[in-house]
């Protein structure tokens, strides 16, 4: 397997959440502060909500910054790992353009969104839902929100088409089909009627190599691809 990874916007990240995370901290010890002097002074009311609001505001940022860019492993790791017994004919693009993961195969062009919560997770149709627990509740700044991951493949697939619209004749288009991964061990998944693919982490080598045994895409093809995706970038 090939990788090619921009690992500029990695370190760029990575730097910011180190950065706002102080200031978080800043924020909240201030409010705290201005809290207890608005007892008796009632002047400190207001700043001690502007300081709060502003601690909780840099706190989900920097959550969201730590849990993508500085804790390992991230999604480009887990990728890397789960993939790198593959051959040479599987290219895997980290960050080159958006959307941030594509796995180019001999038969087509993933694109892979990776979902680390643990935890009871509920699938029905495209609402994908994490079940309520008081460990979740407690754990709110440390793990990284779902979000919407069907929404997020979707959009992904629908920006790589684009992109490769304005390189590609429509006679050179792969087929491109969205992948949402799991890679928990610990994640109990419910699965109904998935809007998109869904894999387990123990899953995801199987099902790439069961979908990729037709060859689809030829040499040209995988050239013109690997160049509009991994253009300025070095393979690993």
């Amino acid at each position: 397997m090939k990788e090619i990874t921009n690992t500029q916007i990695i370190e760029s990240r990575s730097k910011w959440a180190k950065r706002i995370a102080p200031l978080t901290m800043l924020f909240l010890i201030g409010g705290l502060i201005t809290n207890f002097l608005s007892i008796n002074q009632p002047q400190y009311f207001q700043p001690t909500l502007v300081l709060l609001a502003l601690g909780f505001v840099f706190a989900t940022i920097s959550s969201y910054l730590t849990n993508r860019w500085v804790r390992e492993p991230r999604a480009d790791q887990i990728l890397t790992s789960m993939l790198k017994k593959f051959n040479n004919e599987y290219v895997l693009f980290n960050y080159t353009v958006s959307p941030p993961h594509i796995l180019l195969t001999p038969s087509r062009l993933y694109v892979i969104v990776v979902k680390q919560q643990d935890g009871k997770i509920t699938v029905k149709g495209n609402r994908i839902s994490r079940d309520f627990s008081w460990k979740l509740f407690f754990r709110y700044f440390a793990d990284e929100n779902m979000g919407s991951p069907v929404a997020e493949v979707e959009n992904g697939v629908g920006k790589l088409r684009k992109l490769l619209g304005n390189h590609l004749a429509d006679e050179e288009m792969p087929e491109i089909e969205p992948l949402l991964l799991f890679s928990n061990k610990k994640a109990e998944l419910n699965i109904t009627d998935p809007a998109v693919p869904i894999v387990r982490s123990n899953e995801f080598k199987g099902y790439l190599r069961e979908e990729s045994k037709i060859k689809n895409i030829s040499g040209s093809q995988r050239d013109k691809i690997a160049e509009v995706l991994g253009a300025g970038w070095d393979e690993n």
